[in-house]
C-alpha cells in the first residue's frame, strides 16, 4: 500500500464503501438535512455496541458478500468507521439503495416434487449492512415510542414489543 493511501483509517474505509456502494454518494448531494434535527439523531457509540452484540455470526451475507463476521472484524478495528457511516444515513435521512437490494435464494422442500413450483421456498439475503443499518433505526424508533408516551395508545397491542394478543384478550374479558 502506498503512502497515499495510509492516511486516515475512517477515509480509507469511506473509500471501501464508495466502492461497493456508488449510489449513495449522488443520493446525499441531493437530499439537505434538517440542521436542528442532526444533534439529537446521531446514534452513539453504545447504540451501534448492543447491537454488535446481538448480531449472529452464523447469518448469509447478501449479494455483496459482505457477513456479519467481516462487519465485526471491520467494527472492533475501527468503530468511527461503522458509526460515521450509520450517522451520515441518519442524518441525510437516507437509507441506501444498495442496502435494499435482496439475492433471493429458491431452497427445495424435502420430501416434493421438483416440477411444482410450490415445492420451494424463497429466502431474501440482504447486506448485511443494510441488517444492520435497520436494527438500529427500529431500536432507536422503539425506543423513542416507549419515552414518549402520546406517540402509542395504550391500548394497540400489535407490533409492540412486551404486548401480544392474550393481553388484548385479557383487556377485552376484562370489560364484559
Amino acid at each position: 500500500m502506498e503512502n497515499s493511501e495510509k492516511g486516515n483509517p475512517t477515509e480509507f474505509g469511506l473509500k471501501i464503501l464508495q466502492k461497493l456502494y456508488p449510489k449513495i454518494a449522488p443520493r446525499a448531494a441531493e437530499i439537505q438535512p434538517h440542521q436542528s434535527l442532526m444533534e439529537e439523531q446521531k446514534l452513539s457509540q453504545q447504540e451501534i455496541d448492543d447491537i454488535v452484540k446481538k448480531i449472529p455470526n452464523g447469518k448469509a451475507p447478501g449479494y455483496d458478500g459482505i457477513d456479519n463476521i467481516i462487519v465485526k472484524v471491520i467494527f472492533n478495528s475501527f468503530p468511527s468507521l461503522l458509526s460515521d457511516f450509520f450517522n451520515k444515513c441518519l442524518e441525510l435521512k437516507c437509507f441506501p439503495d444498495p442496502l435494499k437490494i435482496r439475492l433471493v435464494i429458491m431452497f427445495h422442500k424435502t420430501g416434493k416434487e421438483e416440477q411444482n413450483i410450490k415445492s420451494f421456498r424463497p429466502i431474501s439475503l440482504l447486506p448485511t449492512l443494510g441488517k444492520w443499518l435497520e436494527k438500529l433505526l427500529l431500536q432507536r424508533f422503539n425506543f423513542q415510542l416507549k419515552t414518549k408516551k402520546k406517540l402509542q395508545h395504550p391500548l394497540q397491542y400489535g407490533f409492540r414489543e412486551g404486548k401480544s394478543a392474550d393481553d388484548a384478550l385479557l383487556h377485552v374479558t376484562s370489560l364484559l
